[in-house]
């Protein structure tokens, strides 16, 4: 079931989030991952930017998500390591006799793989649960990142306790 995004406009938010630091730390101790980082108060990086400072006029529709401090940039050693990443937060999984998609358990807002395909590839809560969120994306229609395919996911986490975070991702089966 699609969920409202919840980043946009986005803002700031002060500081890197506790949670979004669980997310990094779990991925750390999961899949030997390294954060690139979280929180950062700048523009997207997209054609509407070129040339925009933060303070102009209109700014404010283009800031990062990263200044929210709920998202995070978490680097891979490699594409099999993506995938098994990508898998498993996209995943499902029977729990308790319920089919339990990891994306609606974990309350993640986006994932975007940049390394995937020519363009990469993006989820979005708004566009629904697990792969039918998936976006494939094009030259014309992109995160704006894709550019010397970047080794790295960007993640975007619900505002929750690091602890309910950590206690959803226990949850879950760990990937095979």
């Amino acid at each position: 079931m699609p969920r409202k995004y919840p980043y946009y406009p986005s803002f700031n938010g002060g500081g890197e989030k506790k949670v979004t630091a669980k997310l990094v730390a779990l991925c750390a101790a999961r899949w030997q991952t390294k954060s690139l980082g979280t929180y950062t108060v700048r523009l997207m990086k997209n054609d509407h930017t070129k040339n925009m400072k933060i303070g102009d006029a209109g700014y404010e529709k283009y800031l990062s998500v990263h200044a929210t401090g709920f998202a995070a940039d978490i680097q891979y050693r490699d594409e099999t390591v993506a995938r098994q990443m990508w898998d498993w937060f996209l995943g499902s999984s029977v729990i308790d006799g319920k089919e339990v998609e990891h994306s609606e358990h974990l309350a993640l807002c986006e994932i975007h793989w940049y390394a995937y395909g020519d363009f990469g590839a993006g989820w979005r809560c708004s566009r629904g649960a697990g792969k039918s969120g998936v976006k494939i994306f094009t030259k014309d229609d992109n995160a704006g990142s894709y550019q010397g395919s970047p080794r790295w996911l960007h993640i975007e986490v619900s505002d929750m306790t690091a602890q309910e975070f950590e206690q959803r991702w226990r949850e879950l089966p760990k990937p095979e």
